[in-house]
């Protein structure tokens, strides 16, 4: 569980981090070229997810990749944080166990600061998963790295 909390944690402070660099220079720090690059990995990330095609998602993710959601208060259970690993998800995705009959993205923005990026916008998505229908809109933010030159993402935050 401690592992767990340091990556949330540290998931929230590149989050705050970036944004608020962007924020104290007017714009979001970046560069272009890795801002159009991150733009067209989020879009193409999210199109395979619709395509079922579990191994083009997973070339996006590193293997350390942790999801996390805010899940609201149902009957008998509090709001929580839930989390997802990248074997999960792309094992889902595999399965079949969950299906994606679209993902929507919209108004998105890189803040990139070296090998680090938070790419910022909103979803809106219809699907299932085990047959129970996941359609959500809302905010998220992924956190990307650049490794080798090729940039995955490490984190993703939907609160």
């Amino acid at each position: 569980m401690t592992h767990l909390l340091r990556q949330i944690a540290l998931t929230a402070t590149v989050v705050i981090g970036l944004v608020m660099l962007g924020d104290a220079h007017g714009a979001p720090a970046k560069s272009s070229h890795d801002s159009e690059v991150l733009l067209a990995n989020e879009q193409a990330w999210a199109k395979a997810a619709v395509d079922g095609d579990a191994d083009r998602m997973a070339s996006y993710m590193a293997d350390e990749y942790l999801e996390l959601g805010w899940e609201q208060a149902a009957e008998g259970a509090p709001a929580h944080w839930s989390t997802t690993t990248k074997t999960e998800w792309v094992e889902s995705v595999r399965s079949h166990k969950e299906i994606y009959a679209s993902v929507e993205l919209h108004n998105l923005v890189a803040h990139v600061q070296g090998n680090l990026a938070v790419v910022t916008g909103e979803y809106s998505q219809k699907g299932t998963s085990n047959g129970k229908d996941i359609s959500a809109s809302g905010i998220y933010a992924n956190t990307w790295e650049k490794r080798r030159g090729r940039w995955v993402v490490v984190h993703s935050v939907f609160p």
